[in-house]
Formats: C-alpha cells, structure tokens, sequence
C-alpha cells in the first residue's frame, strides 16, 4: 500500500473510530422506531456501503484485450447533520479495480461533501449530495494497448443521490447513485460511476 493510499485510509478510519467512540454516550437517546433518523438535525451518522461501479475509461483499439469496465466498491461514511435538512459527510472510497486494454484500472480517494436532506414521511428520506473528490488512480495496461499505464492523482466533483429509510432504532438503508472525477494516466478526467446499497446508524 502506497503512503498516499494509507493517509487517505487512516483518515477516514479515524472520522468512523470518532464517530463510534460517541455511540455508548448516545444509546439513551438513541431514535425510536418511526421517527426520522437519516433526518434528525444535531445527529451523527455513520455509513457503509457497497455499490457496482463502471469506469469510463478507454479500452485502446486492439482487439481481444480484456476491457470489463465494471467492478465492486466500497466506501466508509462519517457526517453530522447540522440542520434537519442539511449536514456534511467524509467518505473514503475504494472503486475497485476494473479490466481494462490488457490490464486493469483501479481507484480510491476521499470525498467530502454537503448533504441536503428532503424527509418523505417518518421513515424515508430523500437525500442529494454534492462536493470535491480527491482520487488516486492507477493504471496497468498491455505494452500493445496504445492506452498509458501509469499513477494519476488529484481533485474533481463528486455528487450523488440516495433514498434513505429509517429501519429501526437508529439503523437506516439507503439505495443511491454517485458520481465522482477523477485524474488517469494518459487521459485526463474521466467519470467513474456507481450504484450503491447501504447500511449506516445514526446516532
């Protein structure tokens, strides 16, 4: 693992491990069943998730190289809602590793972000996001590709949409789509997308 990799890494386990360590103090006043946990102003979160994410990255023009595109990722989520309707979130994320012209692609990073949060009734909420993506990406491809092999790092927007629903006693789900830019060799900007399915306590 790079140095880069285990400071984005120790980050976020640092804003989860924060965010556990008040879970004991807030069991007495943890949500009851049928308020609006992901809604509540004044409350932490914490979230993980795991999604199906697709690169759009080319694959070079020869044929017969493995070109997927499409992998799994995970992401760690710390936040606080400052209002019932707006908080801030950090995330780490892990995109997975994709084939791609021969080789392979992958992708991870930090994204810190502004939520806005619209409750739909006592149990779901319907939440957008949206802020700046700091990505490492690394890519391995065959010498006959034509596509660069090579580590690219830097900012870019990552945004995104999820419908949250309280489960019970400070657990909720959340089904979403994100986006997010990141830096690759030989490229540029390029997109990486990815469904994601969730499961967080607010506490």
């Amino acid at each position: 693992m790079t140095t880069t990799s285990r400071a984005l890494a120790s980050g976020a386990l640092a804003a989860a491990a924060l965010g556990l360590s008040c879970v004991a103090d807030a069991q007495s006043s943890a949500p009851a069943i049928g308020d609006a946990a992901p809604t509540r102003a004044g409350h932490s979160f914490i979230d993980v998730a795991v999604g199906r994410a697709t690169y759009n990255t080319a694959c070079g023009n020869v044929t017969g190289l493995s070109c997927s595109r499409t992998t799994t990722s995970y992401s760690v989520t710390a936040g606080n809602m400052i209002t019932r309707n707006l908080g801030v979130e950090l995330t780490y994320l892990d995109l997975g590793r994709a084939n791609r012209a021969g080789g392979s692609v992958s992708a991870h990073g930090l994204n810190i972000a502004a939520v806005g949060r619209m409750p739909l009734g006592d149990s779901l909420a319907l939440e957008a996001k949206a802020g700046t993506t700091y990505g490492v990406t690394h890519v391995n491809t065959a010498a006959v590709s034509g596509v660069a092999s090579g580590r690219a790092r830097g900012f870019g927007l990552g945004y995104g949409v999820a419908l949250n629903a309280n489960i019970a006693g400070g657990l909720h789900g959340a089904l979403g789509w994100e986006q997010h830019e990141l830096r690759f060799a030989g490229q540029g900007k390029s997109n990486v997308r990815a469904v994601t399915l969730g499961l967080g306590y607010t506490f």
